[in-house]
């Protein structure tokens, strides 16, 4: 075999580090030699994309796929799901077809040759940082996908739902310490999204806790006791591109600002037979008014492994509001973070939260 694959990434990978595949050939010295990557959704005959890369110095190749395998991926807006789903839109499987083409002369037609090695794997939209690894990295000593503290609290009126790798789960229900009930969920696929809250399953509507165990992993949900009205809940997509919520209690202040456009007209109409005054007559007449509102809110103190987890809400490209039952799509307004990393004097920390709806009201 004329292609052969000298290092690709581990499986399953994220989009948001480097999934570089290193192929030969045993051709390079053919003429307008070039290699070749086609892509596919595993077990699909219908081609993604094409590639094609020019040999290095080496004669081999080294090709990132990262940046075209996240075109491909999207993501499970699956917050109001009753029982285990496959996660089938941010995670998919895909296969690398490696090829080559080459001609017999500088200026001849050039012949195709694909499929001559291939390679698969499992991508999600996740993110890692370059320092953690070298070669891709290994999820799965992490069966519950996020990085929130173990204990959160929630509202028995609020969607509460978490992702597994390639495992089963056990939800508990408990009231007043008591164990109550018991789902447990087996795994649908690799990447399984799982509900939890009693507004997802419908029938547990007086749980004070709930508690999610994986092999190795789980995280306790206690129920929220704060007597004030206001309560503002969040999703978004972790690092692990998967959902995450958080729930904040402070007064939420609002900003609306106006856009106004004017012009001038006359305050009396000189195509009358007789001009008259009249006060009520508008000299300024305002044609186009646009609103945009700007939410915003203080978390309470919280701690320091609160506030790392949360840093993925300010970078996440998809956040949402619950209003009722609707999730409602918004924009992080925060451009910045400042990190004091004084863990002596700062125990804890509070987050001042901007943002706006991805859909604004029209103007009149």
């Amino acid at each position: 075999m004329a292609i052969t694959v000298l290092q690709q990434p581990t499986t399953p990978n994220v989009t948001g580090t480097q999934l570089i595949y290193c192929i030969s050939s045993s051709n390079i010295p053919q003429y307008q030699f070039r290699y070749i990557a086609d892509l596919y959704y595993s077990g699909s005959t219908d081609k993604l994309s094409r590639f094609k890369y020019p040999a290095n110095g080496s004669g081999t190749c080294n090709i990132a796929l990262q940046r075209p395998i996240k075109d491909y991926l999207g993501y499970d807006y699956n917050w109001k799901i009753s029982d285990v789903q496959e996660i089938t839109t941010s995670s998919k499987e895909f296969e690398i077809k490696f090829g080559e083409e080459f001609g017999t002369s500088y200026s001849s037609s050039v012949n195709v040759f694909t499929n001559q090695a291939s390679a698969s794997i499992q991508a999600f939209k996740g993110a890692v940082y370059p320092s953690q690894t070298s070669n891709g990295f290994n999820w799965t000593s992490q069966p519950i996908l996020t990085n929130s503290p173990v204990t959160q609290s929630f509202d028995t009126d609020n969607y509460l739902t978490a992702t597994v790798y390639d495992t089963n789960a056990t939800v508990k229900y408990y009231q007043t310490g008591s164990l109550t009930a018991t789902k447990n969920y087996v795994s649908a696929g690799k990447f399984s999204a799982v509900p939890i809250s009693p507004l997802n399953v419908s029938n547990y509507t007086n749980s004070d806790a709930i508690t999610l165990d994986v092999t190795g992993s789980s995280i306790r949900y206690e129920v929220n006791n704060d007597c004030r009205n206001d309560r503002h809940r969040i999703a978004f997509v972790n690092k692990f591109g998967f959902f995450d919520y958080y729930t904040c209690n402070t007064a939420l202040r609002r900003v609306t600002n106006i856009d106004r456009k004017t012009y001038e007209q006359s305050f009396v109409d000189l195509n009358d037979r007789i001009a008259t005054y009249d006060s009520a007559n508008r000299g300024e007449e305002q044609y186009y008014t646009e609103y945009t509102d700007e939410f915003e809110f203080t978390t309470d103190s919280i701690t320091s492994e609160d506030s790392q987890w949360l840093r993925e809400m300010f970078q996440s490209s998809e956040v949402f509001t619950q209003s009722g039952s609707n999730m409602i799509p918004i924009n992080i307004l925060n451009s910045r973070e400042t990190i004091l990393n004084d863990t002596a004097r700062n125990k804890n920390y509070q987050y001042t939260v901007r943002y706006q709806f991805s859909n604004l009201r029209e103007p009149r």
